[in-house]
């Protein structure tokens, strides 16, 4: 076997050992939903995982769904935390998901409006999208109206 090809089966097996280990802690762990509240809250590197995590396993997205969203809201997170978000159950999240950006949009800047209008066409919800455009369509701010036309199309 080739160099290469060593680095390579050491890759397959990290993943493979990564899964296993997910895995435990998903079935196991005594305070799942505690950890990763910590976790979301802690280093990138403790972000990045539980983000991923949750991309895998999403039971515990709707109850984590307003961090969730804080790091939708985030450059460095936003991508992590739509398919983390994606990946919980639509028939939980969406509601309560749109619960939240109701209580965002009040006092969101033209740059939240934008990441909320992401989120929402990542998941592919239209109704929700729907609701945010009709509301920034009536704001004052030039810039949060221009989000409407960005993403009505």
């Amino acid at each position: 076997m080739s160099k290469d090809q060593d680095l390579w089966a050491a890759i397959v097996a990290a993943d493979q050992k990564l899964a296993r280990v997910r895995a435990e802690f998903y079935q196991h762990a005594e305070a799942r939903h505690e950890v990763l509240v910590a976790a979301l809250q802690g280093s990138n590197w403790d972000r990045g995982a539980a983000l991923a995590f949750l991309e895998v396993l999403s039971d515990d997205v709707p109850e984590l769904l307003e961090q969730l969203v804080e790091h939708a809201m985030s450059p460095r997170w936003a991508l992590a935390a739509r398919r983390a978000i994606a990946a919980g159950r639509h028939e939980e999240v969406a509601p309560a998901l749109r619960q939240i950006i109701d209580r965002l949009l009040p006092t969101a800047d033209p740059e939240e409006y934008r990441r909320l209008a992401e989120l929402l066409r990542h998941l592919g919800d239209r109704e929700g999208l729907r609701m945010l455009l009709d509301g920034a369509s009536r704001r004052d701010d030039p810039d949060i109206r221009e989000v409407v036309d960005d993403f009505s199309s």
